[in-house]
């Protein structure tokens, strides 16, 4: 039998059809109509304003460079084309901040991934870019480019803010620690001060510090959304990328690839984002999750793994050994179905990192590097000068400090050099001319901080270190979206990274370092807030689905395969 299909159509509406709806309720139809047919017409009307608009804006700009452009090739013959795009790109970038705030938090990842913090001896073009460094002309002004920028992002994000009448900033569930430790800071700077310490070393030693802080600021008021973060993750795997080409340009054709007597071919920060990019890789592994940026990182990862050899950073490979174990006990919790395999990989990978290490350990070659690089850390060969000769270093230096808070036990001070016992230059004569600073920041900058702000300040950093690791433990089991899991897992792995590295290698001191840790721990402490607005969204659409009587499949498992 057939079935008589009827429209699904209200009462009013075929009382309408026939005329026979009241007159009152008549007349509120046909306003309805009409009222549709005006808001479709203004509708209508406002685009077609817009077209107008950017068209009229289009013939302005093109008439704009039109004009411009034989004043520009004038300029650049005078003063050189180097300077001439350096302002236009500055102007440029200026008007794209003050019409969108948020671009700034990419513009300063970036500049952290790709640029510098100075001139490298093989020039590759970014180490030359006026980032984190001023050229010879401005190099005594009191802040750097990069602060500057992230100082005038915020100012206009505080101007956006109050034009739309909302709240200027938000500090997140870190804002206690950091706060805290960013008083201790600032009471070691006017200690220093007060008590004749150097003015331009207190500026030197506190500006990583306060970069730190402005970079948690402005990341965790720029981080609104989930495509933020995958974009954020996007420019760590594609800059590493660069990078590493870069660092085979200068060990395969600028240095032939031979490093004899070369001690590093890159800055020394950027063997750690080498080895940041291989724990994002291992952690998108163990967790099969968004295999765009997994296929992406796997692309790049033999390039950076030989330039991260050649680079010849010993501490980098211990710091990623533990990045890899807290990431695989983080993922061990919140995935119980795994376990299993995950404990099996883990004992495959200690049998052959083990035998790696032991049967390259004193071998010779680049395969063999990463192995003696490790043994070195604790038993250099004694053939070894090089190695055998920082590890002195580090050991005098540390002795140094620990006398240091002996002597001063409420704190140096910012600006004034820590004392030497066993003066490093008796190992170094003309260590003054590799770094102006050595006898004020210190290779182990955790030992800095406890020796120039007490045990207030030293209270302080591992207060906020802790808070950083503890919450995002606890972030980890509280999160839904398993891309958030991903993200928060790498960066409380990070977290430890860089504490391995700063008791040994400058991480504190050095601008990229810090500025990355504070846009980290604000992504870390924003990913809550996302992951619910995540839910939210996720709920609205089943809800949508379920009144227009289509089914969906329930969401999957947290730490299950399909989530």
């Amino acid at each position: 039998m057939s079935e008589k299909i009827t429209p699904c159509i209200s009462r009013k509406e075929r009382l309408a059809e026939r005329g026979t709806l009241p007159g009152g309720q008549v007349i509120m139809h046909i306003r309805g109509s009409l009222a549709t047919a005006r808001t479709l017409g203004a509708v209508s009307t406002l685009l077609a304003t817009r077209r107008r608009k950017d068209a009229l804006l289009f013939v302005v700009l093109f008439s704009a460079l039109l004009g411009l452009t034989p004043l520009l090739i004038l300029s650049g013959m005078t003063v050189g084309f180097s300077l001439v795009f350096g302002i236009l790109a500055v102007l440029l970038l200026t008007i794209s901040i003050v019409r969108w705030p948020s671009l700034s938090l990419f513009v300063v990842a970036g500049c952290v991934f790709l640029v510098e913090q100075e001139p490298l001896s093989t020039p590759i073009l970014t180490d030359n870019l006026y980032i984190f460094h001023w050229p010879t002309q401005l190099e005594g002004f009191v802040e750097r480019p990069i602060g500057i920028l992230i100082l005038f992002s915020l100012a206009i994000w505080v101007i956006h803010q109050l034009a739309q009448r909302r709240q200027l900033l938000r500090g997140g569930a870190l804002l206690i620690p950091f706060s805290l430790f960013m008083l201790c800071v600032i009471g070691g700077a006017l200690y220093g001060l007060v008590s004749r310490g150097d003015l331009k070393i207190i500026v030197v030693e506190v500006r990583p510090l306060w970069y730190l802080f402005i970079s948690y600021l402005m990341a965790y008021n720029f981080v609104t959304q989930k495509g933020h973060i995958r974009t954020f993750f996007w420019l760590a795997i594609l800059c590493a990328g660069a990078k590493a080409l870069q660092g085979l340009y200068i060990y395969l054709i600028a240095l032939h690839g031979d490093l004899q007597g070369i001690d590093t071919i890159m800055s020394h920060e950027e063997s750690f984002f080498f080895a940041a990019l291989l724990l994002l890789i291992i952690i998108l592994c163990l967790c099969h999750r968004y295999r765009p940026q997994l296929f992406a990182a796997l692309l790049v990862a033999p390039a950076v793994l030989v330039a991260m050899v050649a680079n010849q950073r010993r501490t980098d490979y211990i710091a990623l050994l533990v990045g890899v174990g807290v990431a695989w006990v983080l993922v061990f919790l919140i995935r119980p179905k795994a376990r299993k395999s995950l404990i099996v990989g883990l004992l495959i990978c200690v049998a052959l990192g083990t035998g790696y290490v032991i049967a390259f350990a004193h071998a010779s070659g680049t395969l063999a590097e990463p192995a003696r690089a490790i043994i070195s850390v604790f038993n250099p060969a004694a053939s070894d000068v090089r190695d055998a000769t920082s590890n002195l270093y580090r050991i005098y230096e540390d002795n140094d400090l620990k006398y240091t808070v002996k002597q001063y036990p409420l704190g140096l001070g910012f600006g004034k050099p820590f004392l030497q016992p066993q003066p490093l230059t008796s190992i170094f004569p003309n260590i003054i001319d590799f770094d102006p600073y050595y006898n004020y920041v210190p290779h182990n900058t955790i030992y800095w901080i406890w020796a120039d702000l007490g045990p207030i300040g030293y209270f302080a950093l591992w207060f906020l270190i802790g808070a950083i690791i503890v919450r995002g433990c606890i972030i980890v089991r509280r999160l839904r979206d398993p891309y958030f899991q991903v993200a928060a897992i790498y960066i409380v792995a990070v977290t430890f990274m860089e504490v391995v590295v700063a008791f040994a290698d400058y991480q504190l001191f050095f601008f990229r370092n810090v500025i990355y840790l504070g846009l980290l721990c604000a992504i870390l402490v924003k990913l809550p807030i996302l992951d619910q607005q995540e839910q939210q969204k996720s709920q609205e659409v089943l809800a949508n689905e379920s009144t227009h009587g289509v089914s969906t499949p329930p969401p999957p498992v947290v730490g299950s395969r399909n989530a």
